[in-house]
C-alpha cells in the first residue's frame, strides 16, 4: 500500500508541475498578445486604452517565472511604452520610474539599443521634472550607447534633446547652437534645428539670425512647429516696431492653430476605425483562449481545474485592486486634460490634443484649471497663499503651470508675454514675494516642494 500512495503523490507532483508549466506559458502568450494590442492602440493614438492594455499584460506577467529570459524582456517593453504614455499625460515621476525599472531589466538581458531608448526616454521624464543635472546625466549615457552602437539618427535625436532640454532651459545658448549645429550638420530633422537654432539666436538678441532659422522652421509641414516659429517672429517684430510684419506673423499663428484642428478631426475618424478594428481582434483573441482553456482543463482534470480556478480569483482580485487604485490616482489628471488651459499648454508644446484649441482662455477656463490643481496636488494654491501672502492671482497661474512642467516659452505664451520678459517676471515673483533674498533655491525648486 506505501508504495502506491507514494506513486499517487508524485504521480500528482508531477501532473502539478506539468500545469504549472504549461500555465506559465500560456499566460506568457496571454501576456504577449496584450501588449501587441497595446501597441497597436499606442500606434493609433489611443493611449489611454493602450495605457490599460501595457497594465494588464504587466499584470499577467506576474504569474509567470520571473527569472525567464523571455518574460523579463516582454516586461521590460511594458513598462517603457507605459512610461512613454504616462509622460504624454503629464504623470512625469510615473514615467521616469517606470523608464528607469526597464533600462535596469535591458542592462541585465544584455539589450544596448532597447537600453538606449529607455534611459533617453528616463532623461526625457527627468527634465519634464526640471531635475536638469539627472537628464543630463541619462542623455549622455545613452549617447555613449548610440555612438557604440553608430546609431547616428539616435545621436542627432540626443543632441536636440540636450539642445532644448538642457541648454535652452538652463539659459547656455552657445553650447545650444553649437550641438544643434552638429545636428543639423549630420542630417538631423532641419525643421526642428532651425527651430532651436532660432530661439537660441533670439535669447542672444541676435535678430537677424534668428529670423533666418525661423522663417525656415516654418517651412515644416508641422502645425506645432509653424506655431513656435510664427510666435517666436511676432514677438521680434513686435520688439523692433513693426507692427504690421508682427501682425502678419500673429495671424499666421492662428491660421495653423485652425489647421491643427482640422488635422485632428482627420485622426479622430482613422482613431475610430482603427478602435473597431481591434474589437474584432480581441474578439477572435479571446474565442481562441477559450477553447484552449477548455482543452486544457480536460487534459488535467479535476488538479488543473482546482488550480485554474484559484489563479483566476487570484487575478481578478489583483485586476480589481489594480483598476481601483488607478481609478482614484487619475480621476482628476483625467479631468485636468479636458480643461482649456492645460489643452492649449499642450498644444504650444508641440503635445496637441485632440481637444479643439482656442487660444482665448477665459475665467472660467482658468479657475476650473485652478480648482484641478488644487484637486491634484492637495490645496496647491492654498499652500502657497499661506506661505506668501503677497502673490496675486496671476502669479498662482504662473506657479501652478510650473507645477504641470511646462517651460518658460510655452507659459509665455498663455500669458501673452515676452518670453524674456516673463522670465524677468518669474525672477521678481521669487526675489519680492517669496523671500528670494533669503532662499538660494531656483523658483522651479520652490514651486516643486510646495
Amino acid at each position: 500500500m506505501q508504495p502506491f500512495k507514494r506513486y499517487i503523490t508524485i504521480t500528482l507532483l508531477v501532473m502539478a508541475t506539468v500545469f504549472v508549466s504549461c500555465r506559465q506559458a500560456s499566460r506568457y502568450d496571454e501576456a504577449l498578445a496584450i501588449y501587441n494590442k497595446g501597441f497597436e492602440l499606442r500606434e493609433t493614438k489611443q493611449n489611454e486604452d493602450a495605457a490599460k492594455a501595457f497594465s494588464d499584460a504587466l499584470v499577467t506577467l506576474n504569474f509567470c517565472d520571473a527569472e525567464n529570459y523571455d518574460v523579463k524582456a516582454l516586461k521590460a517593453e511594458n513598462e517603457d511604452r507605459l512610461g512613454e504614455i504616462y509622460w504624454l499625460q503629464g504623470l512625469f515621476e510615473d514615467a521616469l520610474n517606470m523608464h528607469l525599472d526597464a533600462s535596469t531589466l535591458f542592462r541585465e538581458l544584455g539589450q544596448p539599443a532597447n537600453l538606449m531608448k529607455s534611459i533617453r526616454n528616463a532623461g526625457r521624464a527627468a527634465a519634464s521634472l526640471n531635475h536638469l543635472d539627472d537628464a543630463e546625466y541619462y542623455y549622455n549615457e545613452a549617447m555613449i550607447i548610440a555612438r557604440t552602437l553608430d546609431e547616428q539618427d539616435f545621436i542627432n535625436s540626443l543632441r536636440l534633446d540636450l539642445a532644448r532640454d538642457i541648454y535652452m532651459e538652463s539659459g547656455d545658448f552657445e553650447k545650444m547652437i553649437s550641438i544643434v549645429n552638429q545636428a543639423l550638420a549630420n542630417d538631423a530633422e532641419p525643421y526642428q534645428c532651425h527651430l532651436l537654432l532660432g530661439l537660441a539666436y533670439y535669447y542672444l538678441e541676435n535678430d537677424d539670425e534668428a529670423i533666418k532659422h525661423l522663417n525656415e522652421a516654418a517651412k515644416s509641414d508641422k502645425a506645432g512647429m509653424k506655431m513656435s516659429a510664427y510666435q517666436t517672429l511676432y514677438f521680434i517684430y513686435q520688439i523692433r516696431g513693426d507692427y504690421a510684419k508682427a501682425l502678419e506673423y500673429h495671424e499666421l499663428f492662428n491660421d495653423n492653430m485652425i489647421a491643427a484642428d482640422n488635422q485632428h478631426r482627420s485622426e479622430e475618424v482613422q482613431r475610430i476605425k482603427s478602435a473597431n478594428d481591434l474589437k474584432m481582434q480581441e474578439n477572435a483573441l479571446k474565442a481562441k483562449q477559450r477553447t484552449r482553456t477548455i482543452y486544457l482543463g480536460g487534459v488535467l482534470g479535476v488538479l488543473g481545474i482546482a488550480l485554474i480556478i484559484t489563479i483566476i480569483l487570484l487575478r481578478q482580485r489583483t485586476l480589481r485592486s489594480q483598476l481601483d487604485a488607478e481609478k482614484n490616482k487619475n480621476q482628476f489628471e483625467l479631468a485636468l486634460k479636458k480643461n482649456k488651459v492645460y489643452v492649449t499648454a499642450l498644444a504650444l508644446s508641440e503635445q496637441i490634443t485632440k481637444s479643439r484649441l482656442d487660444f482665448v482662455l477665459d475665467d472660467d477656463s482658468w479657475d476650473d484649471f485652478m480648482n484641478l490643481i488644487n484637486l491634484i496636488y492637495n490645496d496647491f494654491n492654498k499652500k502657497l497663499i499661506e506661505k506668501y501672502p503677497s502673490l496675486t492671482q496671476e502669479d498662482l497661474h504662473i506657479c501652478s503651470l510650473t507645477r504641470l512642467g511646462f517651460n518658460n516659452q510655452v507659459i509665455a505664451i498663455l500669458l501673452n508675454q515676452q518670453t524674456n520678459s516673463y522670465a524677468r517676471r518669474k525672477s521678481r515673483i521669487k526675489q519680492e514675494k517669496m523671500n528670494g533674498s533669503e532662499d538660494s533655491r531656483s523658483f522651479e525648486e520652490i514651486i516643486e516642494n510646495i
